[in-house]
């Protein structure tokens, strides 16, 4: 089984991109990978799945995250389905998620995956990081959702890009409600979870704490309000994402 073979069963399953990174170049350029998992891991496969441009350019609210949880479940299928092969044939493979469940506890609080998915698939070739901070892609820009899958089997990586993607134009920066861009890759993770996340854990919360102070009528209130509705409605649906302006806003990959 070599790489080839793999990202052609990547493909298969309904990746957009593929590569392949070696355990040994990430741990010299110090990526962040939690490796107790799978000790023997020697290669990690990094899955791109591209969203609908025009989903995510077309201003609603629900069909931007009905593509979003399409694309991060393809994502993570794929993964799954790349270990689950190699595991069959005779490899010990891990899919981690492209999204949750993720670490909770102290120190971790959701903020640190067991990889970074984004920096695995720029040494992968996938694609290389913008002035937003996101890994863009030739084929698809940033508009990108991404799994790994760490495995024992030694495969040929597939190179990093030799020219980077991102044409610098910072339409990105430009685009952030939230002003949490501020080019360089660097990013106000406050100020872009505010937004983004902004009826996620915080808004749960918030409404928590809003709760055990109000009185009957004021909590009857918060109870019929869109913050309750949303974020019922985001427990749902497993999804929690309110901005992809940053994405949308990059020319990069468009027809």
């Amino acid at each position: 089984m070599d790489t080839e073979a793999i990202k052609r069963f990547g493909y298969e399953h309904g990746a957009s991109i593929v590569g392949v990174a070696d355990v040994e170049a990430l741990v010299n350029k110090k990526v962040q990978i939690d490796y107790s998992v799978l000790p023997e891991a020697k290669s990690v496969i990094s899955i791109a799945a591209a969203h609908s441009s025009t989903a995510l350019d077309c201003g609603n609210i629900q069909l931007m995250q009905s593509d979003t949880i399409f694309t991060y479940r393809t994502a993570d299928s794929v993964a799954m389905h790349m270990a689950r092969y190699l595991e069959k044939n005779g490899y010990k493979a891990l899919a981690v998620p492209a999204f949750i469940p993720i670490d909770m506890s102290p120190g971790k609080d959701g903020m640190i995956g067991l990889v970074d998915h984004k920096a695995i698939g720029a040494e992968a070739g996938v694609g290389a990081f913008g002035e937003s901070g996101l890994l863009v892609t030739l084929e698809f820009g940033p508009r990108v959702r991404l799994s790994s899958v760490l495995t024992s089997l030694e495969l040929e990586p597939t190179p990093p890009l030799a020219d980077e993607c991102c044409t610098h134009c910072l339409k990105c920066v430009d685009s952030c409600p939230s002003k949490a861009l501020s080019g360089g890759g660097k990013i106000d993770k406050k100020k872009c979870g505010g937004e983004i996340f902004k009826y996620g854990l915080r808004g749960w919360m918030r409404f928590w704490k809003d709760a055990a102070g109000a009185n009957k009528e004021e909590l009857d209130a918060l109870i019929r309000s869109r913050n309750f509705k949303e974020l019922w409605q985001n427990f749902m649906t497993g999804n929690y994402y309110y901005c992809w302006k940053c994405q949308s806003a990059c020319p990069l990959g468009r027809a």
